[in-house]
């Protein structure tokens, strides 16, 4: 065999050697930056959005289908007090009402004052009604489910729209819901029009707070009829707030 033969079969056999060390080099870097690269965990993908708590509810699309479920995980606090305006809108004229809501012990107190100067004052427990107005001693006293259960009906004498309604309606009579800002509150909001009176209710509700800070309804002609809006909640009840005109008070110590 010719000098020039062995010469050529070395350097063919060196280039080859080389070549096979520069792929198991470059696939051995390859798969080192793959397995680098963290896998996504689709354990959580599998959870069911209807689990979630109130906290992560900012994970959760809020659509018209969801809107529902997300409204069940939402409770009110056990004690606050705040201030809330109501304005009732009709061709010609509107009344506005202001109310303080103290709220604890499972009792609710009102105090009303409307823009035609009526102040009248209103307790609600679990059992029994209070209603007096400035000035008397002897306040009317009912049953508190006389319009329902007690929940339903401290938010009927603030005037309110129960937001929890939601969850007894047909799916197909919302027209909206999503995620907003209001007030400086992040909230969730459902859009509904009423298949009885045509008309459109607009709720905003706390998701931090689980209260309805805002409402609106507009008649079947688009008019706006009524509009709710709560103030800065705090959660220093004064104790004062719930005493009867006899100076004893239906808050459990």
């Amino acid at each position: 065999m010719s000098t020039k033969r062995i010469l050529g079969i070395t350097v063919f056999g060196v280039l080859f050697i080389l070549a096979l060390i520069g792929v198991m080099l470059l696939t051995s870097y390859i798969r080192r930056d793959y397995d680098s690269v963290p896998l996504p965990d689709t354990s959580a993908a599998a959870e069911s959005p209807i689990a979630a708590e109130p906290d992560t509810l900012g994970r959760i699309e809020a659509t018209c289908d969801t809107i529902q479920a997300i409204i069940a995980t939402l409770s009110r606090p056990e004690e606050y007090r705040r201030e809330v305006l109501i304005e009732s809108f009709w061709e010609g004229g509107h009344t506005d009402y202001n109310i303080s809501v103290s709220v604890a012990g499972g009792v609710t107190s009102l105090r009303t004052s409307s823009s035609t100067g009526v102040e009248k004052m209103i307790i609600v427990t679990p059992e029994t009604l209070y209603i007096w107005y400035a000035g008397e001693r002897t306040p009317y006293i009912g049953r508190a489910d006389s319009l329902g259960d007690d929940l339903r009906t401290s938010d009927e004498y603030q005037m309110l729209i129960t937001y929890e309604d939601i969850l007894n309606l047909d799916r197909r009579d919302i027209t909206d819901a999503g995620y907003t800002q209001y007030g400086g509150e992040y909230c969730v909001f459902a859009e509904y029009r009423s298949p009885y009176l045509g008309n459109s209710v607009k709720y905003y509700v706390s998701i931090e707070l689980g209260l309805l800070i805002a409402a609106e309804e507009y008649d079947a002609a688009g008019s706006l009829i009524y509009r709710m809006t709560a103030f800065e909640c705090l959660f220093d009840v004064d104790p004062a707030s719930f005493l009867l005109p006899d100076g004893t008070s239906p808050v459990a110590d």
